[in-house]
């Protein structure tokens, strides 16, 4: 492959990975809080609030709300079960 093309493969990838709102799982524990976290009535309630894809800007908030949601839930987890959230910053929520 020519160096152009696995550069966008690379920058490809790296978009696929940065949708993703939770971070990746490095035990148990942390694979059974993202479970809890995907499963949880708030981001299933908000997924069912989700409005159509032809309003872009509202949908985008939306998922973004959802997404802050889902990662409140993950981290509330994490704490219950004694665990320290992975990094140390607090995910930026967007604008309202």
């Amino acid at each position: 492959m020519t160096r152009p093309t696995l550069l966008l493969m690379g920058l490809l990838l790296a978009a696929c990975a940065a949708n993703d709102p939770l971070p990746r799982a490095t035990n148990p524990t942390e694979a059974a809080c993202r479970r809890e976290a995907e499963e949880s009535p708030a981001v299933r309630a908000g997924f069912a609030r989700l409005p159509p894809t032809a309003n872009a800007d509202l949908f985008n908030r939306a998922k973004a709300d959802l997404a802050a949601t889902e990662r409140t839930a993950y981290f509330r987890c994490l704490r219950d079960k004694g665990l320290a959230p992975p990094g140390g910053v607090e995910a930026v929520r967007p604008p309202r």
